[in-house]
């Protein structure tokens, strides 16, 4: 267009998203933008009147990589169509999407407002906590894929793989459920305490006081059948496996307090203590909620399917049609695309297959393959695309052999778990013991003092606050953790922390952070127009080691450079004031396969002048880390690279550690399962689907991610790489915590043993008791929340 023009600036970044412009930037008007994508969705934007997008903060938005036009053609075909739709019908359709991107007040603004640019979307909600949003959409006007093209058009890419056409909803139905219980309680309890006023106030001599009772019965009964129901289930399931589980003491109270509160109602002899029963119940699924906030903000459960596009291209015939890969058959052919992932075993038929193994091994190094050589599920294919045919279904192949172990099936107890189920045996045993001893004591004295104070014993001596600590008390330390980037799935976790002792490293993208790359050059000195031609020939490459030879000559100038061609995954080459410039691997360079060189290898005008290395950088402050955690852990490596980098992992990790390289998944595995035989409590610390099975065999499975919200593999952990730093800290918290919820088990103690002992001498009224039991809860809620707030202001100073 006329008003747009190309130039060559640099430090500046992008209107859109904030990218820095190093080089060739695209101008419209005063503002500057870092590609034709960026410039595109502004335009879009200013065209449907949203340009508001941009005064909500500074970069809203998010670069816009070049898109494929098969893409999302996959989201043609019928199957997919049928299991991705929400709801479908005369013509309307409802879709929901994990959008990754969303992450400010913007992104709500503009995605609930993106019927402005297609009328056909007459409706969307968006679920920030989630990264999620709702579209409803007239699907005869604007197709699925359109949908998903114009949300990728303006930075707002579907997160869209194979679990998607299985996915359960039973979690967010789970969720649903326990928010419909806490708000029947929370009514229940509202309305029963504004009932009560009357007696609170004293009017006891008022008629309408045993009428308002009448009332809380069938205020209660809903509370008790519905709200309750999980712990009557537990507990008696417990029994019928003749256990005594904490639910059961519980259960046993609340029954207590019903038929005596019944009793008195009915037999116009007092006023009940509903009220208390209604609120009891309340602020134990409270706790219920307060544990599960973060588990439902972040998928911890992901498996292989969550790595697979949901279809492939498959040749019928002479013609090349999308198809769902749950469908995919031994003997199909499939086209595998450049940055594809190969989601089946299978033989290359045709093409150049270059195969990026590091998810499944964690090596990067591409591996080259011929004609009729079988490739594993799990590899990247980069480059040209090729032709495969399958050899093994999906949910067959080497990659699913990891999920198909008995490990993923497992579930682990932790020491206080176990400990508070002793407690609550032996605890309900002397509750019961005590309480018809007490009976029998005053029933030949006085039979209106033995039933009041069996009665007193069984409600004061409810375990409430040994049910509430640890849900309240770890809930919160789930939250806290939370605000520095480290999420829990569930308080059991925090458990299995605090016994575990043996910590297994991955290398790359754990202890070394894949997103820095070390630079090296070995070869000729670098002169001032050598480097200059290599940094303006990579400048125009988005590939990791281009950008990161960029920044390793980040003081050399840049020129313009003409026939700029980018072989995928090979190469690159143009010329530059008549020089000829090519670098690329060693196979694009000297035109042979050369697998013990490995870097980015140079030439120019035809001769070769050297090649750079490449190694991760470790992550910040991994020395204070590592050293932390060798005075309480044993320490080992688990690697699938080569044992290049034995040295420096060995200075860090100390000489007793156990260093393994080119370890497969399964011998990851193995090793775990040899340690936890040995008596180890093992964490499992890595990154990519290569730690799958060693990360569920563990007993913690800690993931480390530069993205929270992007994929990570089944894990109890996900830590934030940026708060990698503060990983000794994180543990030494935990360990602490647990010295918080002895603290509540005493306070319950000793609330228990007070409360008892004006209750078997029979000078504790069944109202003061009933009093007692939310006081004590609401104390033990308090001393949770304060108690572990300052731990964690101690720990993370």
């Amino acid at each position: 267009m006329s008003n747009t023009e190309l130039i060559n600036e640099t430090v500046t970044r992008c209107t859109h998203c904030g990218n820095d412009c190093r080089d060739e930037s695209v101008k419209e008007v005063e503002l500057i933008f870092c590609c034709s994508g960026c410039l595109v969705v502004y335009q879009l934007l200013t065209k449907h009147n949203l340009s508001s997008y941009y005064n909500f903060e500074e970069f809203p938005g998010s670069e816009i990589k070049n898109q494929a036009s098969h893409q999302y053609a996959y989201l043609d075909d019928p199957s997919v169509i049928e299991k991705l739709l929400l709801f479908n019908e005369n013509g309307l359709a409802k879709v929901s999407f994990k959008l990754p991107q969303i992450h400010c007040s913007a992104c709500l603004y503009l995605l609930e407002n993106i019927g402005l640019i297609n009328e056909a979307i007459y409706f969307s909600k968006v679920d920030f906590l989630k990264k999620k949003a709702v579209f409803h959409f007239r699907i005869n006007e604007v197709s699925l894929r359109e949908l998903a093209e114009l949300l990728s058009k303006i930075g707002y890419k579907p997160e869209l793989q194979f679990d998607k056409l299985d996915e359960q909803k039973t979690n967010s139905k789970a969720f649903r459920v326990l928010a419909y219980k806490i708000g029947l309680s929370g009514f229940a309890f509202g309305n029963i305490m504004l009932f009560s006023f009357p007696e609170y106030l004293g009017f006891v001599d008022g008629g309408s006081v045993f009428y308002l009772s009448y009332i809380n019965i069938a205020l209660i009964i809903p509370v008790l059948l519905y709200s309750a129901s999980d712990y009557f289930v537990s507990a008696y399931k417990s029994l019928t496996f003749g256990k005594i589980n904490l639910d059961f003491p519980i259960v046993l109270g609340m029954a207590t307090l019903f038929l005596r509160s019944l009793y008195e109602i009915l037999f116009q002899v007092g006023e009940g203590y509903l009220d208390s029963l209604a609120g009891f119940v309340f602020f134990l699924l409270i706790g219920k909620w307060f544990q599960s906030v973060t588990y439902q903000q972040l998928d911890f459960n992901r498996s292989y399917k969550s790595y697979f596009p949901i279809s492939i291209m498959v040749k019928e015939g002479f013609k090349w049609f999308s198809k769902s890969i749950d469908q995919i058959v031994k003997g199909d052919i499939l086209m595998i695309r450049n940055q594809e992932l190969i989601p089946v075993d299978c033989k290359l038929l045709r093409g150049k297959a270059r195969i990026d193994y590091s998810f499944v091994t964690g090596e990067s190094d591409l591996m080259s393959k011929e004609i009729n050589d079988l490739l594993l599920a799990g590899g990247r294919q980069v480059g040209e695309s090729i032709e495969v045919e399958v050899t093994k279904k999906v949910d067959q192949s080497f990659l699913t052999q990891l999920w198909n172990e008995g490990v993923f099936k497992e579930n682990l107890a932790s020491s206080s778990s176990q400990l508070i189920n002793q407690v609550s045996k032996y605890f309900t045993i002397t509750i019961i013991g005590l309480a018809l001893s007490t009976l029998v004591y005053w029933w030949f004295k006085d039979d209106q003092i033995a039933f009041t104070s069996f009665t007193s014993v069984l409600i004061v001596a409810c375990p409430c606050a040994l049910a509430l600590a640890m849900p309240f008390t770890y809930g919160n330390i789930i939250r806290l953790l939370a605000r520095i980037g480290i999420y829990l799935r569930s308080v059991e976790v925090i458990e299995h922390i605090q016994d575990a002792n043996f910590i297994a490293f991955d290398k790359t993208g754990t202890i070394t952070d894949s997103q820095k790359m070390k630079v090296t050059f070995e070869g000729e000195d670098l002169n001032e127009r050598n480097a200059s031609s290599i940094k303006s020939l990579c400048v125009h490459s988005s590939h990791p080691m281009s950008q990161a030879i960029v920044d390793f000559l980040d003081d050399v100038n840049t020129s313009r450079i003409e026939n700029f061609v980018e072989h995928v995954g090979e190469g690159l080459e143009a010329e530059i004031s008549g020089t000829a410039i090519r670098l690329g691997s060693s196979s694009f360079i000297f035109g042979t396969i050369a697998s013990s060189q490995s870097g980015v290898f140079v030439q120019i005008d035809g001769r070769y002048i050297g090649h750079f290395n490449f190694a991760h950088e470790i992550r910040k402050n991994i020395r204070q880390v590592l050293s932390q955690l060798k005075a309480k852990f044993a320490l080992s490596l688990l690697s699938g690279d080569s044992n290049r980098d034995q040295k420096r992992m060995a200075s860090l990790l100390g000489e007793n550690a156990e260093i393994k390289f080119n370890a497969s998944p399964k011998e990851k595995l193995s090793f775990i399962q040899s340690k936890q035989k040995e008596g180890y409590k093992v964490m499992m610390v890595g990154d990519g689907l290569n730690d799958a099975g060693a990360l569920k065999q563990s007993n913690v499975g800690v993931v480390i991610s530069d993205n929270v919200n992007n994929f990570s593999p089944s894990c109890d952990v996900i830590l934030d790489a940026k708060s990698f730093d503060k990983f000794g800290d994180f543990i030494t918290y935990l360990q602490r915590a647990r010295l918080v919820i002895y603290g509540a088990f005493f306070l319950a103690i000793v609330y228990n043993l007070i409360g008892l002992g004006f209750a078997v001498t029979g000078n504790l009224k069944p109202i003061i008791a009933a009093i007692l039991m939310p006081l004590s809860s609401i104390t033990i809620i308090i001393y949770g929340l304060v108690a572990s707030y300052l731990t964690f202001k101690s720990a993370f100073k």
